[in-house]
């Protein structure tokens, strides 16, 4: 009959979400977001290793930015990757902001901020950090400061730094919004899926602890970089 039927539908509110949290479906939200976190996957993880095997790039000069200079087309592809990815990041989150001021009114400046930071500083930043891609990292051993900053090369280097930094701190300041104002009231409220619980912690976690330590690797890579080949030597002698 239509009420069996009917009863064996998944119960969907009047604005189209679903009833009840734990039920889901493969829709088109579920496939744009595959289509940007597949690539920036592969780019983030899968790509250096490439380039590293390839000997495109080496130790210590194996950062993303690295690989991306490193010929283009690593350029071109992490571009386009990178522009994708941010591409299906700003249509799922729109369609999460939504939800969120919807069902949690009283959390609406939360989710204002959260979306700001998206649209006006992390995605031109990531934009930016690809556009402008360096040839060289910069050399702090150089001696005519003049002939620095007159090259070209080094501006290139400026922004990318600049693009990346802004881009990094967007996003930890992001994170800290969802991961401790924004994910417990969704799941006071059961919006939620439980099973997911441990997964939108540890991300939003990861961010804010790694991107400290990000910062401080940097510094050390930039500023000291002849330590590596200190370390280097004298790992060679203990062998």
């Amino acid at each position: 009959s239509s009420g069996e039927s009917n009863s064996g539908l998944r119960k969907v509110n009047m604005n189209g979400y679903s009833a009840d949290p734990s039920g889901g479906i493969m829709g088109f939200r579920a496939c744009v977001a595959a289509v940007g976190w597949i690539p920036a996957t592969i780019l983030n993880i899968v790509l250096p290793v490439v380039a590293v095997w390839r000997g495109d790039v080496a130790l210590p000069n194996v950062m993303l930015s690295d690989v991306m200079a490193s010929g283009p087309l690593y350029e071109a592809v992490y571009t386009w990757g990178f522009s994708l990815s941010m591409i299906c990041v700003c249509f799922v989150f729109r369609e999460a902001s939504t939800f969120w001021r919807q069902k949690l009114p009283s959390m609406a400046p939360d989710v204002d901020r959260f979306v700001f930071m998206l649209y006006a500083l992390c995605a031109p930043c990531l934009l930016g950090l690809v556009a402008f891609q360096y040839k060289h990292d910069l050399s702090l051993h150089r001696e005519d400061l003049w002939a620095l900053i007159y090259d070209f090369d080094f501006l290139l280097w400026a922004l990318h730094v600049f693009h990346t930094s802004v881009f990094f701190l967007t996003c930890c300041a992001m994170a800290y919004i969802y991961g401790l104002r924004l994910s417990p009231a969704l799941d006071a409220s059961g919006l939620t899926h439980p099973s997911d619980r441990f997964w939108r912690s540890s991300g939003s976690w990861c961010i804010l602890m790694l991107t400290p330590v990000g910062v401080v690797v940097r510094f050390f890579h930039l500023f000291s970089g002849r330590l590596y080949g200190v370390f280097s030597w004298y790992w060679s002698r203990l062998l």
